[in-house]
């Protein structure tokens, strides 16, 4: 880990939000800010990250079901520990984890679980673009008939997705060599019917929504600003988790995405920040405490489902 450029990029950008934070606003005045949320209301908060937990496991059984089939539980112990380490480890070094679960719970190939996960990051990326687009169409400059373009073309974009993933396969099978061949096998586990697509996509957009509902709550409560406002806020610092590059538990990429979704609307640079970091301890501190309430819960299904068969 020592040896790694992403361990020391993403410790640079941990010390370095600390410093930033503690120059701006001040450590003490961003801890105080949390007086002004009501315990209750907080552990509501809590609630509904625990429901978007379950949501996304929900997604990744509905995707796997082939291979999972009455080990929901199971599954839900597995994509929450992969969140938790994508979440910590930096330059989305944790998305590794899902694989190799999968692959020790599930005998499931590497060749099959990665694709799928990379399939599932970007219907996520798109989920946050289509999300965005609630709160950045009113800050586009442009006429209403470039937008309802732009509207146009976001819906319709999976509907392009399917036909030319299920065309390519076909040509793959058509045409057969090693690089075809590994080609073919690369998409096995992607959705080839419309129906499984269309499942996906909800569960994404669902799951999705319900979090930045929250994450926007949070930040029309450190900010007092209007929900259309706090919601690009939150979507952008989600965008940022998405993306290849971030630090050591996201520390300064996260605020950074926060930031870019909050300062066009003119709101003060060292309020945001402070904002942007309340919301990133929420993020991992929800992280931290369902990560072990959940995986306390399923502790005797640590082992492999297949190592308990046989036990």
């Amino acid at each position: 880990m020592f040896k790694s450029w992403k361990f020391w990029l993403g410790l640079t950008l941990l010390l370095a939000l600390i410093w930033l934070v503690e120059r701006s606003y001040g450590w003490s005045a961003v801890v105080q800010s949390w007086q002004s949320i009501a315990p209750q209301q907080v552990a509501i908060a809590m609630l509904l990250m625990l429901l978007s937990y379950l949501l996304r496991a929900l997604r990744f059984y509905d995707f796997f079901w082939q291979q999972c089939r009455g080990q929901f539980i199971r599954l839900t112990r597995i994509t929450v520990l992969h969140n938790f380490f994508n979440n910590m480890l930096p330059m989305r070094s944790g998305e590794t984890a899902f694989p190799l679960l999968m692959k020790q719970h599930f005998d499931v190939p590497y060749r099959h679980s990665g694709p799928a996960l990379l399939w599932l990051r970007l219907l996520d990326l798109y989920a946050l673009l289509v999300l965005a687009a609630l709160s950045l169409h009113t800050q586009l400059d442009v006429g209403n008939s470039v937008k309802l373009l732009l509207a146009a073309a976001l819906l319709t974009a999976p509907l392009l997705v399917l036909p030319l993933q299920n065309a390519l396969n076909r040509f793959l099978l058509a045409h057969p060599s090693k690089l075809a061949n590994r080609g073919a096998e690369l998409m096995h586990a992607l959705p080839k019917s419309p129906w499984s697509f269309a499942r996906a996509l909800f569960w994404t957009l669902i799951n999705w929504a319900l979090k930045l509902a929250v994450y926007a709550w949070l930040l029309a409560q450190f900010l007092n600003l209007p929900y259309s406002q706090s919601w690009m806020g939150a979507t952008t610092g989600e965008l940022s988790s998405v993306l290849p590059i971030h630090g050591v538990a996201g520390a300064g990429t996260y605020e950074a995405g926060v930031l870019a979704g909050l300062l066009p609307w003119g709101i003060d640079h060292a309020k945001a920040l402070a904002a942007a970091v309340n919301l990133h301890l929420f993020v991992l501190g929800s992280t931290l405490l369902l990560t072990a309430l959940i995986t306390l819960l399923t502790q005797r299904l640590k082992m492999p489902a297949t190592a308990n068969n046989n036990g």
